[in-house]
């Protein structure tokens, strides 16, 4: 399960985990809204409690925002402990279940992946200019790349630069919604997310695809629908 996004509705609780309902609340905000645009006031009243409540636990929004990307991140990396417990040993298959995990955390955690990824504004920024609550989640795929580069797969190269690289193939699947990928030519049947961060790998692996092999396996052309009246 995913960090909730229910939002607009008051939770229940107990006194001792007003905090999670106050952190869930928010994530609904901005998954339903693309913005952490909401008031702690309008959080109060989304979890059915005062208003000086909230300020029990955070002390503003810029502490909530920061709680939530720091809970964001920690839950990325589960994500990917999980993934890489199913992969096989090879660094290209710890970097085939990196990009899964992030594939299903952020369709499973629109909030979070928002405020994490995909928001610029000046108060998500500070929020975000925490470098430690990232760095566990960016070393899962810098220590892949290594493991790659070491076993001969993966060319010679700073591994944060590559990684920074590499990360651009799953998110920009994220970032759009079914139908945009469908719209742009990568809907799940054509180019899914797997297949996009194959494609992605090609310029830095050693041995890459020959273009030949490379249009066969990723661009070959589809079979025509046969005709209606056929």
């Amino acid at each position: 399960m995913g960090l909730s996004q229910s939002a607009g509705k008051k939770t229940g609780y107990h006194h001792h985990d007003l905090r999670a309902a106050l952190e869930e609340a928010a994530l609904g905000f901005i998954a339903e809204r693309q913005s952490p645009d909401f008031s702690l006031r309008e959080l109060a009243a989304a979890t059915g409690v005062s208003h000086p409540a909230v300020y029990r636990h955070f002390a503003d929004k810029a502490a909530l925002l920061e709680a939530l990307a720091a809970r964001g991140f920690a839950e990325l990396r589960r994500y990917q402990q999980v993934e890489l417990s199913r992969a096989g040993p090879r660094g290209l298959d710890q970097l085939d279940a990196l990009n899964d995990a992030y594939i299903r955390f952020a369709a499973e955690n629109p909030g979070a992946f928002w405020l994490m990824f995909g928001n610029r504004s000046e108060e998500v920024s500070r929020a975000k200019s925490r470098e430690r609550i990232n760095a566990d989640a960016l070393k899962s795929l810098v220590d892949a790349i290594e493991r790659c580069q070491a076993e001969g797969d993966i060319i010679p190269g700073d591994p944060y630069r590559i990684a920074g690289y590499l990360v651009m193939a799953p998110h920009g699947y994220a970032c759009y919604s079914n139908q945009d990928r469908a719209m742009i030519g990568i809907d799940e049947r054509m180019m899914s997310a797997r297949m996009l961060g194959d494609i992605a790998l090609i310029p830095v692996l050693t041995r890459p695809p020959s273009p030949q092999e490379i249009a066969q396996r990723f661009f070959a052309a589809r079979p025509a629908r046969p005709r209606a009246d056929g």
